[in-house]
């Protein structure tokens, strides 16, 4: 008996068919090559149908679920592994795969993977990205594409921004794959590098995927107005190299992953055929189940369709949910429910956070009003909350930044258009609103000045909806000062500089002061609110 195996071509089929029911890809699901106890590299020559030790052959088919593997193989069996052919070597050099994260499950996103697919071998595409919130599995589906179209380009190089490579040392890094034979490749320009690595592009069909380009971009952070897909000082050159690749001729494509859009991207999308952008949405019901159902996790259609709405089909999300019930639950989905709670890991916290710092000033202003507010604003509504309300211009350009970021949801109806968040990231912006007014309080002691309090002057917390918020800074502020005769002593020092200032001074500090007075049950005569505007 032969020592190795490969697989037919109706194997194969039959094993394509295993692995996507449990929502494996072909290469990249680190259970499959772990279960099977061999390696990734192994398990790519049996998708080749090459020959691989007879042993590992019936591991990757037994760990797909397959128990006749003998069926998968191939009538004529090779009296050696080793005998590959110079094509089969090549093709084998020709993929990088050393930067990209490996899958441990992934579920559904057919529809996504169809459209990619036609975009990439079909309508030939110059550039395309995958975009969307933290979390939402730009990643996973990048990979789970790579992993299914591989065999359909000459070169397949997957590069990570995370480290923040240069542009020149990351097209160094490029030609140095291209260019394997020599041990170093230097350029002495940005152009000179983008024209080596078009040279390829036009001799070769390459797929280059770059994942994570958001972190490259400028930050928003402080400034009034949004910068949405510039970049960093220093990083500019990817935009050269995007706006080359988009606009030059060649038969290869860039796939890029990211939360915000390249200035580049947003500026041809219209113009240019060969440009492409997906916004990634959440998982659908039947996945969500497929999800839970690997978890352990127990529920009904209804239950699940709950859990699919209060976290957006967020797959990070609904991952960490599934892990909590099944631990802290008994895989009980309803028992999960009845606390009527939204639960966010810190692994989603800190994504959360990193596109949340990243805003300007109004843009966070206005994600914290749509969370206080809760259901669904209409652009005159929302206007008319804001403290100091810009321009219906300068507001669509916020409002249309922070789609493009992914942050907000569009509703348009017969009558208006409503925006308005994933429950979640109501959730998470909750705490964080929260957390920040805390500080500001704290600092507004430590100072003993009032204008401190930014955010407890720019948003209303008297709302039926944020009786929790409200509660939450009533507790958190026990909790700091432990007495409520020091917590009178800190409104009897602030409250009285309200009297007699200009409405926009207040802005909504003292409705804000009133309602926690009121939630601490002290005395609210004691101060003369008929000369403190309440909003």
């Amino acid at each position: 008996m032969s020592s190795t195996l490969k697989a037919s071509k109706q194997g194969l089929e039959i094993v394509d068919r295993a692995r996507r029911r449990r929502g494996w890809t072909k290469t990249r699901t680190l259970a499959w090559w772990q279960g099977a106890h061999t390696s990734q590299a192994t398990l790519r020559r049996f998708w080749r149908s090459i020959a691989i030790d007879r042993d590992a052959f019936a591991a990757i088919c037994l760990t797909v679920g397959i128990s006749d593997w003998q069926a998968i193989a191939e009538n004529t069996f090779l009296a050696n592994e080793n005998i590959l052919s110079a094509k089969q070597t090549h093709s084998l050099s020709q993929q990088d795969w050393s930067q990209s994260p490996d899958l441990i499950d992934f579920y559904g996103r057919e529809t996504e993977l169809a459209l990619l697919e036609t975009w990439l071998i079909g309508d030939r595409c110059k550039v395309i990205s995958i975009l969307g919130i933290g979390g939402i599995g730009k990643t996973s589906l990048a990979v789970a594409c790579a992993d299914r179209l591989q065999d359909k380009f000459d070169y397949l190089i997957w590069r990570s921004l995370q480290s923040m490579p240069t542009p020149i040392e990351f097209l160094q890094d490029l030609l140095q794959f291209f260019d394997s034979e020599h041990q170093s490749v230097k350029i002495d320009s940005l152009q000179q590098g983008i024209n080596l690595l078009l040279n390829y592009c036009q001799k070769y069909h390459c797929l280059l995927i770059i994942d994570g380009l958001e972190a490259i971009f400028l930050s928003s952070e402080g400034k009034v107005k949004p910068q949405i897909g510039f970049y960093q000082q220093g990083y500019e050159g990817y935009g050269e190299i995007i706006h080359r690749l988009i606009s030059d001729r060649h038969q290869s494509c860039l796939l890029v992953t990211s939360r915000e859009k390249a200035a580049e991207v947003a500026m041809f999308e219209n113009e240019s055929g060969s440009l492409q952008n997906l916004v990634l949405r959440g998982l659908e019901l039947p996945e969500v189940t497929e999800l839970f159902e690997a978890k352990g996790c127990q529920g009904s259609e209804r239950e699940l369709q709950e859990i699919t709405s209060l976290y957006g089909g967020n797959p990070l999300a609904l991952k960490i949910i599934a892990t909590m019930i099944s631990e802290v639950f008994r895989n009980n989905v309803r028992a999960f429910l009845q606390e009527n709670t939204i639960v966010i890991g810190d692994r989603l916290k800190s994504l959360l956070k990193q596109q949340t710092d990243r805003l300007s000033e109004l843009e966070k202003e206005i994600l914290y009003w749509l969370m206080l507010e809760s259901s669904p604003m209409s652009l005159s509504r929302l206007r008319s909350n804001l403290l100091i309300p810009p321009t219906f211009s300068q507001i669509l350009d916020i409002l249309s930044a922070l789609e493009r970021r992914s942050l907000i949801e569009k509703i348009v109806d017969e009558v208006e258009v409503c925006f308005t968040l994933q429950p979640f990231l109501m959730k998470y912006l909750q705490e964080e609103l929260a957390e920040q007014i805390l500080d500001e309080f704290c600092e507004a002691i430590a100072d003993q000045d009032i204008d401190c309090l930014r955010l407890f002057r720019t948003c209303r917390l008297v709302s039926d909806h944020q009786t929790r918020l409200l509660l939450r800074l009533k507790n958190e502020i026990f909790r700091t000062y432990r007495s409520e005769k020091k917590i009178q002593l800190i409104f009897d020092f602030f409250v009285p500089q309200l009297e007699h200032k200009p409405d926009l001074d207040i802005g909504y500090l003292g409705s804000n002061f009133l309602a926690l007075i009121e939630a601490f049950g002290l005395e609210r005569d004691r101060y003369n609110w008929q000369n403190i505007c309440l909003r």
